[in-house]
């Protein structure tokens, strides 16, 4: 790969500065999985690149893979969805942004990326009709399940009202650090949007997935607390 020209997609996961005219982006790809690449002179006034890509934009990419290092050089970018939905919809930005931090940090090298890539492109169209903690539910299980860390509820009594779930197996049962969890608790982690889960049902679903994802990921907590504040406002 090192020395090649790389043709693929991108979906844009984050934008830094590099100098006061260029910018380091890193992408999703479906082939090679994340990707960070230079983009020399990106806001000058005559830049090629100037308005071709954007936070969540999905588009078409020429770069140069470098023979060292990860930082790699851009060469064309044409922007094949602009996503203008989230520029009007705070909501929905703030809920793709943490998308997009949890595929960076999550994401898996070459290819085994393809079905991330798909559920992020997707993740990030509109849905008008779901309730952005349904919303958030839904991305944090789904993202748990393509980095084979779902939390396993085969051992849920369904008779009781709450079973002990063990943070550091896994799965319901004793174990060295456990949280109580209750079975219309799972239903609301399984079907966030069912229309027979209540509001607190929710509530305590996002609860224990923020420390289940701080347990097995290792995120800092504030961050997601915020947004689920956020987002509820």
């Amino acid at each position: 790969m090192a020395g090649e020209i790389i043709k693929t997609q991108g979906i844009v996961l984050s934008i830094h500065p590099w100098s006061q005219t260029s910018h380091v982006v890193t992408w999703l790809t479906p082939d090679h999985g994340p990707v960070t690449t230079l983009v020399k002179g990106a806001v000058r006034t005559k830049s090629a690149f100037l308005g071709q890509y954007d936070l969540f934009y999905r588009c078409d990419l020429l770069y140069y893979a470098r023979a060292s290092g990860d930082l790699h050089a851009l060469r064309e970018v044409t922007p094949r969805n602009l996503r203008a939905h989230l520029r009007g919809d705070w909501r929905a930005t703030a809920l793709a942004g943490y998308a997009a931090d949890l595929v960076r940090e999550l994401a898996p090298p070459g290819d085994e990326s393809s079905a991330w890539f798909d559920f992020l492109d997707a993740y990030l169209e509109p849905a008008p009709d779901e309730e952005p903690l349904s919303r958030l539910i839904r991305l944090e299980m789904d993202l748990l399940g393509l980095a084979g860390l779902s939390p396993d509820f085969s051992g849920l009594d369904p008779a009781a009202p709450w079973t002990p779930f063990a943070l550091d197996r896994g799965r319901c049962g004793s174990g060295e650090r456990t949280v109580r969890i209750s079975p219309r608790t799972v239903a609301a982690l399984r079907r966030p949007d069912a229309p027979d889960v209540r509001a607190e049902e929710k509530k305590d679903a996002a609860r224990f997935l923020g420390v289940f994802l701080s347990y097995h990921i290792e995120r800092p907590p504030d961050i997601r607390r915020s947004l689920v504040s956020l987002i509820q406002e």
